[in-house]
């Protein structure tokens, strides 16, 4: 092979190489690019893309910083389907319930309103005792306010539960020009997806120790009002941290 041939031969080469390492560095899960946008955030406070990324919080000051890590393990992907018509409807049957009781005790308390307030007094002065109709009319109050208390209770747990439900697809489907979730409207699956790492975290206190992060990566997928909607990850679990 002439000079010339041995010349060209190493300048492509050289040229080459520079792409070979970025397609390798680039290479991987594509859980990679997700985790290191986050923690990249993380570290540098940039509080902004870590809510847009993750539904928990990962905070350096008292987590520690994750300087490196690499993924050893990810999960099969798991599908469960999405039914918030039925949370929905959950959540307005029992505001329902308790708007409900909530006349019907005000309706008895109005109605009632001289006796109670009278009791009211003389509960005001220990020395003082009630009648036996009294006494009754008084426990019958407090089984109206206690169950009111049950009723809102159950309207609580019931806007939880649907809260808990919709956030990951909330956040997931939020997306700039793109309409927001209507969780009545929207059928389709949660995929999920638990990622492995062996992570390097530099404590508040500036200590480094290698630890197994199991983060989960969740999003959505599903139709609209009959138009396609494909969420984008969101982080909604860390373990280990």
């Amino acid at each position: 092979m002439s000079v010339s041939k041995v010349g060209a031969t190493l300048a492509i080469a050289l040229a080459i190489a520079p792409l070979a390492w970025l397609t390798a560095a680039c290479s991987g899960p594509p859980e990679q690019q997700t985790l290191n946008q986050f923690f990249r955030a993380a570290r540098t406070r940039d509080n902004e893309t870590v809510a847009r990324m993750s539904a928990v919080d990962f905070d350096p000051r008292t987590q520690g910083e994750v300087v490196d890590f690499e993924i050893t393990n990810v999960s099969e992907e798991r599908r469960s389907p999405l039914d918030f018509k039925t949370l929905i409807d959950a959540e307005r049957k029992a505001a329902a319930a308790e708007s409900d009781y909530r006349k019907k005790r005000l309706d008895w308390e109005s109605a009632n309103r001289q006796a109670l307030e009278t009791i009211a007094k003389m509960q005001r002065d220990p020395k003082v005792k009630l009648s036996a109709a009294q006494q009754t009319m008084q426990a019958e109050w407090m089984k109206w306010r206690t169950e009111s208390g049950t009723m809102q209770k159950a309207t609580a747990a019931a806007k939880a539960a649907l809260a808990s439900a919709t956030g990951p697809a909330e956040a997931s489907l939020s997306q700039p020009g793109q309409p927001p979730l209507a969780p009545e409207k929207f059928q389709g699956e949660l995929l999920s997806k638990d990622v492995t790492l062996n992570a390097e975290v530099k404590a508040p206190d500036n200590q480094t120790s290698q630890k197994t992060l199991i983060v989960t990566i969740q999003r959505v997928v599903g139709t609209m009002d009959g138009t396609q909607r494909s969420g984008r990850p969101i982080i909604t679990r860390i373990q280990g941290a």
